[in-house]
């Protein structure tokens, strides 16, 4: 874990106050985090061909894609979703702050 000395002596390298230079550095995280779930996302559809969950839910249905797995890997990226929405949520809290 990097201290907070380290913290004071990069943010003053950088020209930035401690508080700006974790701010950035969180808001950086999360969207990292949230472009790795959405290419995560967009592999799982591609899998299928589809472009959205609604079309690999009519695929699942129509028989034009096996149920298993792909219930299963709807149900993931169901799961991607809401956590990219709770990542938008907790970034707009950081930038309301």
């Amino acid at each position: 874990m990097v201290g907070i000395e380290a913290i004071e002596r990069l943010s003053k390298k950088y020209s930035v106050s401690s508080d700006e230079f974790i701010w950035l550095g969180s808001v950086l995280t999360m969207k990292e985090k949230k472009r790795n779930l959405q290419i995560e996302r967009l592999e799982i559809l591609a899998r299928y061909e589809a472009e959205t969950i609604e079309e690999l839910k009519e695929k699942i249905k129509d028989a034009r894609v096996p149920e298993h797995p792909g219930w299963e890997d709807m149900i993931e990226i169901k799961n991607i979703e809401a956590e990219i929405r709770g990542i938008e949520s907790d970034i707009r809290t950081l930038q309301s702050a």
